[in-house]
């Protein structure tokens, strides 16, 4: 059923069009009725290449593009969603905004605006330095994993219960060779590698 709905979700392009207007600091959302369940979603953007969604209550992602500009305007037909709740998922270069929307027999539910916001982990590194902070404003755990290049966990971190999170490591004592950082926080996962030099 789930794979049938992913093929049949029939996506209409209304048009695409990039505006130099940068000013935004968050995206700006607004979705419009055309009928029971054709709506226009359109967007102002200033957080770099996006990736639109359309996910299920269960968390399964049933339809997803990549947009890359500052307007981004398109039909959707909902028609084959069964009735169930669902959301758009936009996701930037620095947060996720989550808009939930209703499927109903009659027609389509929406509150016209974004539920919530989440701010991705920035890693950045300097020489054995490895900086990591995350913003979390709803004040959800934050998990910081260290591997190896054998998949081995060198260092593991929960940090909670405050908006601003941060961490730094030192790959000082470590061998030359390439690591990943896997981090956690409200149901996402994010990966960066980083390298330790000679």
């Amino acid at each position: 059923m789930k794979n049938l709905i992913k093929k049949n979700l029939l996506i209409v392009a209304l048009f695409f069009a990039v505006v130099t207007n940068a000013t935004n600091i968050n995206n700006n959302v607004k979705v419009t009725l055309i009928n029971s369940k054709l709506i226009d979603l359109k967007l102002e953007n200033s957080d770099g290449d996006l990736t639109i969604s359309v996910i299920d209550a269960y968390g399964e992602i049933l339809y997803t593009e990549n947009f890359e500009g500052n307007y981004f305007s398109k039909k959707y037909d909902l028609n084959t969603l069964p009735a169930g709740n669902y959301y758009f998922e936009f996701e930037g270069e620095t947060r996720i905004n989550l808009m939930p929307f209703k499927v109903t027999s009659k027609g389509f539910e929406f509150k016209n605006q974004i539920e919530s916001t989440f701010y991705k982990p920035i890693v950045r590194q300097e020489g054995d330095l490895v900086f990591i902070s995350k913003t979390a404003f709803n004040k959800e755990d934050f998990e910081i994993y260290l591997y190896d290049n054998q998949l081995n966990i060198l260092y593991q971190e929960k940090l909670k219960g405050d908006i601003n999170l941060g961490k730094s490591l030192n790959l000082k004592n470590l061998t030359s060779g390439n690591y990943k950082i896997v981090m956690k926080s409200a149901g996402k996962v994010f990966e960066q590698k980083v390298y330790k030099e000679l």
